[in-house]
């Protein structure tokens, strides 16, 4: 997150921890013709189709699975934290003094065991729940898990971007191999690994699969099979469907921004101070979601504020790196000990749209001055590797009917291009069917080769 003075249990901190455990998660209803997709060609993008949207979608990206559809896993299992300084990384501001190492976490068998990465979405840390929940099932499978940031996230754009600049998604995939590779380096001696693989969820997803793309004109991870879980189609269109939803939910002027995230950090502080929790922790925070989250509008405007939310850090460290001087002066930084509120109140206003065309696309277009806007648009998708996703056997996805961050086109053209590749539920909005029995079971069997099931099997 933006650098703070201390640790602080602030409104930054809780606000934006709340929406975190809240984050992207909403699918609706079927294909239509399987033809490519509508990847935008200019940004904004007029010709995005509407997201999967429904009120079961909504209500299943805030809330997750019923209990009683959750998959049955240890309530624990042992990890370790690894830190390290990533050879070849950019220099760390001082800024960023407390992200110059990488944090991954590894969690070992005791055995020799296939690997599986699983890489976090928009934003994401290495521990977050949805990477503690993947944890849990794949080390009960038996595998070995490392669990690593997304390159989008504020420690791993400080400690492993070549850039600086997160969003691309060839740029991204190139620093997570690097990261990769070194985090398999720094695993305890001993360790024997008979096999990799990659699991990725949302963005994550999309990351994952690119770097088994890529394996063919690098320097090979050999990463085997890939699952994606609710992976984006086109980066650009997914944030301007949600850059939409926010609009429609909150507003696009300043004055009901702030209402809204007054009002809910107001009752998020008054529940805070009647519990008996000591600390903002996400059992918490689901618990009070559950309380001051009512109506469809609501879960809406939650879901969009989150995502804008998580957008900040990306920006903030991309205009300071790219020397954009959007919000902050290249010829005055900020220092160790300035406050960053101003710019907190000024970046939480601002859509991906802004980020697009005043940090991310001039930073992009001066390093590949062949290149165009449109290009940088199109490349950013999955249509990039539609050859591999078509006829290579060993990538998954598991989607959903309802989310909101696909368009009906996409949702075909995926089911065209992976065929019994993939799996799309009826609902579970995005995100929001993460560890239920048949998630975790299909997402197992995906791993291993088993999939499509034999006839006659669930």
């Amino acid at each position: 997150m933006l650098p703070t003075k201390k640790p602080r249990a602030t409104q930054t901190v809780a606000w934006r921890g709340l929406l975190v455990g809240l984050l992207l998660s909403t699918a609706t209803a079927t294909a239509g013709a399987a033809d490519t997709p509508v990847v935008p060609d200019s940004y904004p993008a007029g010709g995005v189709s509407e997201g999967l949207i429904t009120s079961a979608g909504l209500r299943a990206t805030v809330f997750g699975p019923d209990d009683d559809a959750l998959a049955e896993l240890p309530e624990r299992v042992p990890a370790r934290e690894i830190a390290f300084r990533v050879d070849g990384a950019r220099p760390t501001p001082d800024l960023y003094w407390f992200n110059r190492k990488l944090r991954v976490w590894a969690s070992l068998q005791p055995e020799p065991a296939e690997l599986v990465v699983v890489i976090a979405g928009t934003g994401g840390g290495a521990n977050t729940a949805s990477q503690r929940l993947l944890r849990r099932a794949l080390y009960a499978a038996g595998y070995h898990v490392l669990t690593v940031p997304s390159p989008t996230s504020p420690r791993f754009l400080v400690a492993a971007s070549d850039t600086g600049v997160g969003g691309d998604l060839t740029q991204d995939a190139l620093d997570l191999r690097r990261a990769i590779h070194q985090s398999l380096q720094h695993l305890p001696r001993g360790t024997e690994i008979t096999g990799l693989h990659a699991v990725g969820y949302s963005l994550g997803g999309s990351h994952a699969a690119v770097i088994k793309a890529q394996d063919d004109g690098l320097a090979p991870l050999d990463v085997h099979r890939v699952v994606m879980i609710n992976p984006p189609v086109s980066l650009f269109a997914s944030v301007e469907r949600l850059d939409r939803l926010f609009e429609r939910a909150i507003g696009a002027n300043d004055d009901a921004i702030e209402r809204f995230y007054q009002r809910l950090y107001a009752d998020l502080s008054a529940l805070y101070r009647q519990s008996d929790t000591v600390a903002i922790d996400e059992s918490f925070l689901f618990a009070a979601a559950s309380r001051l989250l009512t109506s469809d509008d609501e879960f809406a405007a939650a879901i969009a504020l989150s995502f804008r939310l998580a957008l900040i850090d990306l920006f903030f460290a991309g205009d300071l790196f790219a020397r954009s001087g959007v919000v902050v002066d290249p010829a005055r930084p900020p220092r160790v000990r300035d406050s960053l509120d101003g710019y907190l109140r000024e970046l939480r206003t601002m859509s991906f749209r802004e980020y697009f065309e005043r940090v991310f696309a001039p930073f992009y277009l001066d390093a590949r001055p062949h290149w165009t806007r449109e290009r940088l648009i199109r490349d950013n998708s999955l249509t990039l590797i539609a050859d591999a996703l078509r006829d290579g056997p060993d990538y998954y996805v598991q989607h959903n009917a309802d989310d909101l961050i696909l368009g009906a086109d996409e949702l075909a053209w995926l089911e065209e291009t992976l065929g019994e590749r993939i799996v799309v539920y009826d609902s579970g909005g995005h995100l929001g069917n993460l560890g239920e029995r048949r998630q975790i079971e299909d997402m197992l069997a995906m791993l291993a080769g088993r999939w499509p099931p034999e006839e006659g099997q669930p």
